[in-house]
């Protein structure tokens, strides 16, 4: 429902006749108000709402609604910028909830109280009620297929980027992502999402579970002891286990994981290795796409970039390259100073480390060498990442993109114009035709403002003849006809 429903319902409703429906529609519409508050006044006429409902259902009358209505309001809190009082609300909304409300809902207001804690700088103290809420979800979880492989100690929250590398935790407003701090409006889960038990389904109990334990392992990381950082690994990899492959979570708790191995690589742990890293944030990247997620996509590739870095093998340095100039393409500066600065220090730092070896290489003659000298697998998959990053950009800015990646494959020698080429065209296949069409006529510019235009055009002929089939053959070749290209 929209806002603008729920405040048609309530004002349906009488107060002085039916004032505990009448409360229940403010709550709903509070918390909506809250949840898409732009302002501080949203946030403030949420409280107000929150306040009467709270006469009304009081703690007395109606101890769950009550909890409830706490949460709600020390959710407004947490967004005005006022911790103490959100944890104060917590608290109390604990108080109420932990006898009456169904396990999930209870072990969901303990993880708010635990990330108010941590909010607040007292991790050691959220970690013991993380650890309640931990063990109160493991209860039963060996019916229900869920890992209870979790340790008792904890820790809390870090920012994106901190440091040369980055937890996925806040979102573009600032506030957090409400899919790792919370569940559903803070309260923990909805009746419908309950068995007849009150343990709740394997679905939404691995949901709460992985986001207890993702804030436990942040709030480890924060401690920033070596065996702290033993231990969120522990809860990271927990966390993956416990949460549906494709969800947001996932994606986070594997990116938390690779975040705290590249940390116990630079305090030289036995334990990790950056490939381990890589592997973790390549994960994360496979569920944080840069369309439903741009902002921890671009976290995601920042922290990759760093991976590559710090493993320092062949061609590490210019995957690392690439994947930062990834990350910073999607930062805005005004939105994202932070973070936006922090990746714009990391490109510039391995642009220059490259730039050592080869003074007079740009960044570009890097990527492109970096495509000419990768497996197959990988030139594609980095190739479709970038082109789809160009399919959604618009005309213009898809046109400048293509022109900048061709101009820089079209100056490798000509065996590896062809390789790139080869995987470029099939990738483009793949892709929206107004992709296809913008490239052709980039492609046939490059190619007529070329020293050597002759030869870039039977390579290009050639590919087509090797690469594509039937149709494809054919509307390739009839777009480039249509561009001026001259079939040698």
């Amino acid at each position: 429902m929209t806002i603008e429903d729920l405040e048609a319902s309530l004002a349906a409703v009488s107060l002085a006749e039916a004032p505990d429906e009448w409360a229940l529609a403010a709550y709903r519409l509070a918390v909506a108000r809250s949840e898409t508050a732009g302002r501080g006044e949203d946030l403030e006429q949420a409280l107000e709402l929150l306040d009467k409902a709270a006469r009304i259902l009081s703690a007395d009358r109606a101890p769950v609604e009550h909890g409830r209505i706490l949460t709600a309001a020390a959710n407004c809190h947490r967004g005005a910028g006022r911790a103490e009082r959100a944890l104060e609300f917590f608290v109390r909304a604990a108080e109420l909830l932990a006898p009456r409300a169904p396990v999930l809902e209870r072990a969901g207001v303990l993880i708010n109280v635990g990330l108010a804690r941590c909010e607040i700088g007292r991790p050691e103290l959220a970690i013991e009620v993380l650890d309640q809420a931990i063990s109160l979800l493991a209860e039963g979880s060996e019916e229900s297929g869920i890992p209870t492989s979790v340790g008792a100690d904890g820790g809390a929250p870090v920012d994106p980027l901190p440091d040369r590398h980055a937890t996925p935790r806040r979102t573009d407003d600032g506030r957090g992502s409400d899919d790792e701090r919370r569940t559903d409006d803070g309260r923990g889960s909805d009746d419908e999402h309950e068995t007849d038990d009150g343990r709740g389904t394997d679905d939404e109990r691995g949901r709460v579970l992985g986001a207890a334990l993702i804030n436990r392992a942040q709030a480890r990381q924060s401690l920033g002891r070596d065996e702290d950082l033993l231990a969120a690994l522990d809860d990271y990899r927990d966390a993956v286990a416990a949460l549906a492959t494709s969800s947001l979570q996932a994606g986070m708790a594997a990116h938390g994981l690779g975040a705290t191995v590249l940390e116990l690589c630079r305090r030289g742990a036995p334990c990790c290795n950056p490939d381990d890293a890589v592997g973790a944030f390549e994960q994360a990247l496979g569920v944080l796409g840069p369309i439903r997620f741009p902002f921890h996509h671009a976290v995601a590739r920042h922290s990759l970039a760093l991976a590559y870095e710090a493993r320092r093998g062949p061609l590490d340095l210019a995957r690392a390259l690439n994947s930062a100039h990834a990350s910073l393409s999607v930062f805005d500066p005004r939105l994202h100073t932070t973070h936006w600065r922090t990746a714009h220090d990391t490109l510039a730092r391995i642009t220059d480390a490259l730039g050592g070896d080869e003074p007079s290489s740009s960044r570009l003659s890097h990527v492109a060498r970096l495509l000419a000298h990768t497996p197959e697998e990988e030139r594609e998959q980095l190739l479709r990442d970038r082109l789809f990053r160009a399919a959604h950009l618009p005309a213009t800015a898809a046109r400048a993109d293509l022109e900048t990646l061709f101009i820089s494959v079209a100056a490798l020698p000509v065996d590896g114009y062809r390789t790139v080429l080869r995987s470029l065209i099939g990738v483009l296949m793949e892709l929206p035709d107004r992709l296809l069409e913008a490239a052709c006529e980039t492609v046939c510019r490059v190619h007529a403002e070329h020293h050597s235009p002759e030869a870039l055009d039977e390579v290009l002929d050639s590919v087509i003849t090797d690469r594509l089939f039937g149709p494809q053959r054919v509307r390739v070749r009839d777009l480039l006809e249509a561009n001026g290209w001259v079939r040698p």
